[in-house]
Formats: C-alpha cells, structure tokens, sequence
C-alpha cells in the first residue's frame, strides 16, 4: 500500500520534479570531470565547483527572503528552468574557463531556492499529520538519486561524449521543471507579496534567535561542518588507499547511502516522543566513524558504521526538517531555511582547504582524531538547551506566542 501523502496530487508532482531535477544535479558533477578536467585539468574544475557551491551559499538568505513573495513551485520550476539553460551552455558553448565558470555562477545561484523551497511548499502539499513521511520520502528520493545520478553520468561518459552527455543532463532538469509547473498550492497573500525583502529577512532571522533550540542547533552545525565533516570526507579515500585493501573508499560511500535510503524509511515510520535526542545521538556515530579510520579497524566494522552514519544523518534531516515546518510561520519559512543552510555549509569549503593543508603537514590520522574529537565534544551540547531533545518550542513559550 503506498504512503498516504502520495495520494495528494500536488505532492506526487513535486515528489517527481524533485526527483527528476535531482537526477540532473547528481549527474552534473560527473559530467563536468569528462568535460572541464578533460580539457582544462583540475584546477579550472575546482574553480568551477567552487563557484557554483559559493554562489549557492552566497545566494541563500536571499533567496529564502523572495520565496515569501512567489509561489513555491513556481520557484523550484524556474530553478530547473535556469539549471536546464546552464547545462545547455556547457554543452553547445565555447570552450573557455571564463565561460565554465559564468554557467557555474548562474547554476550555483539559481540553486541556492532549491533547498528552502522545497521546505517550504512541503507544508502546503501535504497535512501536518503527514509532514514528517512525505518529508522522509523526499529525502529518500534524493538519496536514490544521489546513488543512481553518478552511476548513470558515468555510462552516459563511457558510451557518448561529453558534451552529449549534457544535453541528457539538462533534459533531466527540463522534465523536472514540467513537473513542477503542474504544482499549483496556494499562492502568498498580498501582504507578504509588498512586504520588503530586508523586511523579511529580519523577521525570519528573528524567528531563529527567538527560538533557543534552532539557534543551538545551526550553531552546533556551523562548528561540525569545517571541523569534522569536511575532515572526514576529505580524508578518507587518503586514509583507505594507504591502510586498506580493495575499493573501501567506494564501499564506504555507497554503505553510507544506503544508510541514509534505510534512516529515511525508519523515518517515515517511526516519530519518537524526543526526535532531537534521537537525532543528535544518531549523529554521534560519525566522529566515532572518523576514530575507526584513524586506528584502521577492521574494513567490516568500518563499512558498518558508515552504515549506521548515513541513517543517523538521514533521521536528523527528517526530524529538523519537520520540526522547522511545524514550528516555524509559513511566510517565514523559507528565510529560516535559508538561515540554517549558510550556517550548516557555508564554512564547510573552508574545512575541506584546512583539513588538506593539516595532513600534509601532521599527517591524515592526527587530523581524523582531532576532526572526531570536536564531533564527540559537540554532538550532544545542544541537548542542554530547551526544546533542542523535543525539537519544538516549550509550552510556556509556544503560549506566549
């Protein structure tokens, strides 16, 4: 029997829009490498990574500020749009740097609504009851996607060349887009529609400083992203070709992915009476993750605990995300979202630059063990700050509101 929220017409097409449009995003990356580091080398292909990863954190509170202003799906519909005309660009423009890296710009900024948008139309689709599988089963979607997309980009490589590889690219983005313009929720009020942009960015950042446990856990985030996280993926393929034997870079990858497919199965099952407790211990096998590597255990217990990370990382992402939909005004959304993915990512390249310079100067393990200890001393810290174990605002504060 499927899901109840599939039944809603709306949500089946966003359901299918995200997913088409996530194929593409998932097969851009690999596409790229066969058609920029082919004929530019590394250097330009981190530049135009980086840029497109830059905008999109530059772009973020902006475009969570507009999304009060226009329809949900009509934003994500010209997002695909933008992200479709970009692609096109990489495969029938010319072959220069600066070029690459203008495409990477305007991809890279025009995906910076995907995010809040996606959050925030959810409530609209779905009723309340349902948030919390339909925001499972999206996860899930994009989870398949991040699975399927490089496997399918490297065929489409192996048997076309890249630049054809492209247009497959953008028609993925074009079918997601169609999709999504079949979406049609409720469209904003007139009052949000003339509220100002600075307007609305104030009152969403207010919303995350009057909220003790949103703030506590985008603080805790904005820490683990550089420090443990871009640590820990930076090294691990360094780490696993020097002390293993065998694909376990790969296998570790695709354990976690499979972790985060069975967390968000879990997840649409299963509401725990404190979902933050849940979600921050869930989160705790990472650092823990990151020791194993260090010390070289056994490639069985390490591929298990990837295992075990993606599915804590995926019920951390339901469960925040549904809190912040429950409890966080509608128009107001968006900005929120925007909020918590400048400070859950935006330091995050800087990690990855750090973490490489500290192994090539002490060595990869060093970094690992000083990566997880912050992960283990941080993990948990938010879960002293009301409403952080509940993931929602007190009563007493839920009343005054």
């Amino acid at each position: 029997m499927p899901p109840p929220s599939l039944r809603h017409r709306g949500f089946r097409f966003f359901l299918g829009g995200r997913g088409a449009g996530e194929l593409g995003s998932e097969m851009l990356p690999v596409a790229m490498v066969g058609l920029v580091l082919a004929e530019h080398g590394p250097l330009v292909l981190g530049l135009v990574l980086g840029a497109r990863g830059a905008a999109g954190s530059l772009c973020a509170l902006l475009s969570g500020a507009l999304l009060s202003r226009v329809r949900k799906s009509t934003a994500l519909a010209a997002d695909g749009l933008v992200q479709c005309a970009s692609v096109l660009g990489f495969a029938l423009g010319p072959d220069t740097a600066a070029w690459f890296l203008g495409l990477a710009l305007i991809g890279g900024a025009a995906g910076s609504v995907s995010e809040p948008a996606a959050v925030s139309v959810t409530p609209l689709l779905v009723p309340g009851q349902r948030l919390q599988e339909a925001n499972a089963l999206r996860s899930v979607v994009g989870r398949t996607m991040g699975v399927t997309g490089p496997a399918a980009a490297g065929v489409l490589l192996a048997v076309l060349d890249a630049r054809t590889a492209f247009l497959v690219v953008a028609g993925a983005f074009a079918l997601g887009a169609a999709a999504l313009l079949c979406v049609r929720e409720e469209a904003p009020g007139p009052d949000r529609v003339s509220q100002p942009i600075g307007a609305n960015l104030r009152a969403g950042l207010r919303e995350v400083v009057r909220r003790p446990w949103v703030l506590a856990i985008i603080a805790v985030a904005t820490v683990q992203a550089p420090a443990t996280l871009a640590p820990g993926f930076t090294l691990l393929p360094i780490v696993a070709a020097d002390s293993y034997a065998g694909p376990v870079y790969g296998l570790a990858l695709s354990c976690m992915s499979a972790g985060q497919l069975l967390g968000g199965l879990v997840a649409a099952r299963w509401s725990p009476a404190r979902p933050g407790l849940v979600s921050l211990t869930g989160v705790l096998a990472y650092p823990l993750v990151l020791l194993g590597l260090a010390a070289t255990v056994p490639a069985w217990l390490l591929l298990a605990g990837y295992t075990v990370t993606g599915a804590g990382f995926m019920l951390f992402g339901v469960y925040w995300c549904t809190a912040l939909q429950r409890a966080v005004p509608q128009d107001l959304l968006g900005v929120v979202v925007g909020v918590d993915q400048v400070g859950s990512f935006g330091l995050e390249p800087v990690g990855y630059a750090v973490a490489g310079a500290l192994a090539e100067t002490v060595g990869p393990r060093p970094v690992l063990v000083g990566a997880a200890a912050v992960g283990l001393l941080t993990a948990l810290v938010p879960l002293a700050v009301p409403g952080v174990p509940r993931l929602a605002d007190s009563p007493a504060a839920a009343a005054v509101r």
